[in-house]
């Protein structure tokens, strides 16, 4: 019944009458696919050699053809002067040009043996002109000859039939005509040698043509005239014409601003519409070939620009929409100073069609001798399963236990021999079946003493294992319960050293006391990994679990070692990947001391070269873990320490986690350690759901890593405002320079993460060289690098770019006091991003406030375009907020010149001008006042109206505005609906120009108080800020009050240095100066509605223009020193 069941079981298997079959099948369909396969790669690759020399063939009998048909031109003009005369032939060619009888007789001769060059003339330095032109060829031989003597306008023409004829004179020239001033003469008096002029078309002779002219000199090296030609180009085309490519196969000839010169097609190379002659492009050709092998060179290869063909080679197929088309382009006639170019191109199925015809007969004809055999296969596989199956059912009695009987008449042998031994063996099976039932019963009753046997032995083992387990968790119990009683102590010992450094001592007390500090602290570090390791080992150590920022801990950890990376001369690189989540839940204690542990080996074991950690996402998991009520997918965070050090070898890796291992014992010597180490590390990962590993090789550095599986964090509450959530250095370029491939791609990377244009120099003079011809916002670099370091790339640029910004990046030490004022900004390696970021922002915060800001809230575009001339980013960031608000467009600028350079670009043609100008009074390079007068010197009537921006109530300013050509005011701080109401009543609506006579101060509309708004009379009694003037930007900003967060960061920002330049300017005693820079912190100030330092700074402005440099000066400025200080506490806790 077994055997009948499994048999049963496996009829879902191959008969041997299938597989053989298949087989068959395989053996005779593979070889027949594999030869029509070669067959048909063979042909194909026949077919295209054959057609690639065809094309080319064609390509250099055109081109050989073509080139000899060009240089006719020259061989007739050698009749009057070779390229290179001798000194006779100079002579003689002076000679023609003062006796222009003598050239017309030799001109007449050389014209009628050239049919292609019917026009031989001259022109001379005194503007005159003689010039033969053949127009009817035969017996008559009629000429025209054209004549201009000195003095004259135009040509006079007479018809002749020999020369020296003047018997039929013809209407002279309308228009006045130069030779002096024609392209042939020019162009030969300018390169001083025979030249080619364009292809061009003749609107009298309606034919493509093209001039040859070389001048003729005096002694003194003066030019005397210049001897032209001319040369039909029809004949090109006949010769392409007549040659034989393929059934659709043309060729065409364009010049360098892809016109048809020549074409195949029969195609017009020229058209007459409106009563203009026009050339083609074969663009426009009405051959589908002609006009897509054009339009695919063009656009596949990009060697054709808007107005000119480069002068490039091509060779290839390309797809149109005859198939698969063969293009050959080259240039030729170069030598001749002749831009052409030459393409042949034809369809590939103009050559292999009759092939293909052949390889499918060829292919049928496999198929029908297949499909014999496979019938031929069939039969034989049947015959053959039914003598397998006789010997299936012999093999089926013997499970059973009986014998087969013997097949004596099968015809095959090997059945036969089976059959027979088939019957042998059942009649053996039968005789051993008995002998192994005896042995059975012997094996069993042996076992049932064995297992009797093995069971008292694991008894014994799992009792002497539980002592030993239960001896280890005492002792790691023991010491971790000691953790506080060892370290206190030892504390104090590091403690007292500490405070003894401090008190006085001779050299030798200190020397003894630095060995004690030293030494403690090693002890103190041997005690901390074998208490931790035991904590680990009795399962007393938990991990936290708080909302911590990766980016954070681990520069926190390169910071800690930055130190002593720094005098062992190491680079020390963090590159966190932008796959990284910003905040997760872990405990940072222990993440920081696998970071320490994996950075203290490397910084060891490294003499010099570079210590880079990384940082990337693995995988991120959609696990769900529930904490503080909240569910939180998570992540799988790899780190990774690699070093340049001495490396490990492969068979010490495997132990190099396990407790008290170390790579061999000299190392243990060399740089101490407990070994515990990296074991501590491997137990901390597995208990954050990681693992840890290494790739190394000797003398090539270490690759340390770890993984922890970290559920995501949103970011906790924080007061301030990051600068990077306020700021914007999308678009601005930086150019980075660092003989360090890691520190630029590094650096690449983190720039491009906050949207810059990058360009990557891996030495300084190359990074000079392109920095002297292009400019770059930013320059950051490297301080130590071979030929030129940081400083001097510095001190190099300067000298050509006095205003370039550097920001130095140094892994050894910053440069000094007098050295540093070549840098805009300086960091250590390992920098912190958002270090590298407050730099680069305090540099190039402008395009904080050149960035538009979204406003969600529908507005009613008015299509007009506002300009914004302030120096303060502020007061840019405020009014374009509001004029987007109001439907405005608007372009910002920082300084006058700039605003007067904008205003004239949008008056040239095509350009879009502006509605109106909004001038600040006080601007860097050029102030709002001489901006605005040179707006309406250079413009007059067509200037935009200008709109002063200014907080001062006095009224020579107001007239200083009036004065300058401006025709109204907008006061500081900007409120939303006096913007409106004054762009409503001055900005431009149509094209027609505005009266800009400025009217007396007293008749004119002022829009501005004669007292500031939220002036505080008592500040003692009022809040440093103004909270209604941010509730007014709710009026145009978002719901997330992105504008808002922006201007205040901006405040923030710069705020701190506007105070800087103010205590700076004591020291001069320049009321001016001091005037501008109050004002400067005066106009930021009040657009955030700090009111009181507003008023402080513009009591010292008022004070440094009525008196003159103010008695008590230091005291008010130390007065605004302390508002700053307290507004900017202010605005820092500030939330919305």
């Amino acid at each position: 019944m077994k055997t009948i069941e499994r048999a049963r079981q496996e009829r879902g298997g191959w008969t041997v009458r299938s597989l053989s079959m298949t087989m068959l099948l395989v053996f005779a369909i593979v070889p027949a696919m594999l030869v029509g396969w070669l067959l048909y790669k063979s042909n194909t690759q026949t077919v295209d050699k054959l057609s690639a020399k065809i094309i080319n063939d064609v390509v250099q009998r055109v081109q050989a053809d073509a080139e000899v048909q060009l240089q006719t031109a020259g061989l007739v003009l050698n009749g009057l002067i070779p390229p290179a005369p001798s000194d006779a032939q100079t002579k003689t060619a002076r000679r023609l040009l003062n006796q222009p009888e003598e050239f017309e007789k030799l001109a007449t001769s050389l014209t009628r043996m050239a049919a292609d060059v019917p026009y031989l003339y001259l022109g001379t330095n005194k503007g005159e002109f003689h010039g033969v032109e053949q127009i009817a060829r035969g017996g008559t031989g009629l000429m025209r000859i054209g004549i201009r003597r000195q003095g004259d306008e135009g040509r006079q023409f007479y018809s002749a039939v020999a020369p020296g004829d003047r018997s039929q004179k013809l209407d002279p020239e309308a228009k006045n005509y130069e030779p002096r001033t024609r392209p042939w003469y020019a162009e030969a008096v300018n390169k001083r040698e025979r030249v080619f002029t364009p292809v061009y078309l003749s609107a009298s002779k309606k034919q493509l043509l093209i001039t040859v002219a070389q001048p003729v000199f005096e002694d003194d090296g003066s030019v005397l005239g210049v001897f032209a030609a001319d040369l039909y180009l029809k004949q090109l085309s006949e010769a392409l014409q007549i040659i034989n490519i393929s059934a659709r196969g043309v060729a065409f000839i364009v010049d360098d601003t892809g016109m048809l010169v020549a074409t195949s097609t029969g195609d017009p190379l020229f058209v007459e519409q409106g009563g203009k002659i026009e050339r083609q492009s074969p663009s426009s050709s009405a051959n589908p070939i002609e006009r897509e092998a054009f339009a695919q060179i063009r656009s596949l290869i990009g060697k054709y620009k808007a107005d000119s063909v480069q002068r490039e080679r091509f060779n290839g197929a390309i797809q149109t929409a005859a198939g698969e088309t063969l293009v050959s382009m080259r240039p030729f006639a170069e030598h001749l100073g002749l831009p052409l170019t030459l393409i042949v191109a034809a369809p590939e199925m103009d050559f292999s069609s009759e092939v293909l015809a052949g390889l499918k007969h060829a292919l049928t004809l496999m198929a029908i001798v297949v499909g014999l055999g496979a019938v031929l296969a069939a039969v034989l596989a049947w015959r053959l399963s039914q003598r397998f199956r006789t010997l299936m059912q012999a093999a089926i009695q013997m499970g059973r236990g009986e014998v087969p009987a013997l097949q004596s008449k099968a015809q095959v042998l090997e059945v036969r021999q089976l059959a027979r031994t088939l019957h042998e063996s059942a009649q053996e099976i039968q005789i051993n079946r008995a002998s192994i039932e005896e042995q059975k019963q012997a094996l069993l009753d042996a076992n049932e003493h064995l297992e009797e046997r093995v069971a008292i032995r694991t008894k014994q083992l799992e009792e002497s294992r539980e002592e030993a387990l239960q001896a280890a968790k005492a002792k790691a119990a023991f010491l971790a319960t000691m953790s506080h009683e060892i370290r206190t102590p030892l504390n104090g010992v590091v403690g007292m050293t500490t405070l003894m450094a401090d008190t006085p001592l001779n050299d030798e007390q200190q020397d003894f006391l630095h060995t004690m500090r030293v030494s403690s602290d090693q002890l103190l570090s041997v005690i901390n990994d074998i208490l931790d390791f035991s904590k680990i080992e009795s399962g007393k150590m938990d991990l936290e679990s708080e909302p911590l920022s990766l980016q954070g801990a681990i520069e926190e950890a390169c910071d800690i070692g930055a130190s002593r990376a720094r005098e062992k001369g190491l680079e020390l690189l963090v590159d966190v990947g932008d796959d990284v989540p910003a905040w997760v839940r872990g405990d940072i204690t222990r993440l920081r001391q696998i970071l320490l542990n994996f950075l203290g080996n490397a910084i060891k074991f490294t003499e010099k070269g570079q210590i880079v950690v990384t940082a990337h996402l693995k995988e991120d998991f959609d696990e769900k873990r529930v904490i503080d009520d909240v569910p939180r997918p998570g992540a799988l965070i790899e780190f990774r320490v690699k070093d340049s050090g001495i490396g490990i070898p492969k068979e010490r890796q495997a132990a190099l986690f396990q407790s008290f291992t170390q790579v061999d014992a000299s190392t243990t010597r060399k740089y101490g350690g407990t070994g515990l180490g990296l074991a501590i590390c491997k137990r901390l990962a597995e208990m954050m759901g990681g693992a840890v590993g290494l790739e190394s090789d000797m003398g090539q550095g270490s690759t340390f890593w770890f993984t922890a599986r970290m559920h995501y964090s949103d970011a906790p509450d924080q007061s301030e405002t990051s600068i990077m959530e306020l700021a914007s250095l999308e678009g601005k370029l930086a150019v980075i320079v660092d003989d360090m491939p890691v520190n630029i791609q590094i650096l690449d990377k983190q720039l491009k993460r906050w949207k810059m244009n990058t360009v990557a120099f891996n030495n300084a003079p190359e990074a000079l060289q392109w920095l002297a011809t292009r400019d770059a916002d930013v320059v950051v670099t490297d301080m130590h690098m071979p030929e030129m370091d940081g400083l001097m790339l510095a001190q190099a640029l300067h000298k050509i770019k006095p205003k370039a910004q550097l920001v130095l990046l140094t892994s050894g030490t910053l440069p000094s006091e007098q050295e540093a004022h070549q840098f805009a900004g300086r960091l250590l390696k390992p920098y912190r991003q958002a270090q590298l970021f407050n730099i680069l922002a305090r540099i190039l915060y402008v395009n904080s406030a050149m960035n538009p800001v979204v406003v969600p809230k529908v507005v009613t575009t008015k299509n007009q375009t506002i300009l914004v001339a302030d120096d303060n980013l502020v007061n840019i960031k405020v009014a374009v907020s509001m004029l987007t608000k109001l439907g405005y467009e608007s372009v910002s600028v920082m300084d006058g010149q700039q605003a007067f350079d904008s205003v004239a670009a949008s008056l040239q043609a095509g350009g879009k001008r502006f509605a109106a100008v909004l001038m600040d009074a006080n601007m860097p390079v050029l102030d709002g006042y001489g901006s605005a007068r040179l707006i309406i010197a250079e413009h007059g009537s067509a200037a935009p109206p200008i709109i002063a921006l200014t907080a001062s109530v006095m009224e020579e300013d107001r007239q200083r505005c009036l004065d300058a050509g401006m025709i109204g005011f907008l006061p500081k701080p900007l409120r939303i609906d006096e913007l409106s109401a004054g762009l409503a009543q001055y900005a431009r609506i149509d094209e027609g120009a505005i009266d800009l006579v400025a009217a007396p101060a007293d008749s004119m509309p002022a829009l501005i108080e004669n007292e500031p708004r939220n002036a505080v009379k008592d500040e003692s009694e009022q809040d440093l800020i103004d909270w209604s003037r941010l509730d007014q930007f709710k009026e145009f900003d978002d719901e997330e009050l992105s504008m808002t967060r922006e201007v205040m960061g901006l405040f923030i920002q710069d705020a701190p240095m506007r105070r800087d330049d103010i205590n700076a300017s004591l020291a001069t005693t320049d009321p001016a100066l001091l005037s501008l820079r109050a004002h400067a912190l005066k106009g930021s100030a009040s657009n955030v509605g700090a009111m009181v330092l507003s008023n402080a700074c513009s009591d010292l402005e008022h004070a440094c223009k009525t008196t003159g440099w103010p008695s008590d000066a230091a005291e008010q400025i130390a007065r605004i020193d302390q508002l700053t200080d307290a507004t900017l506490e202010v605005l820092k806790n500030w939330k919305p």
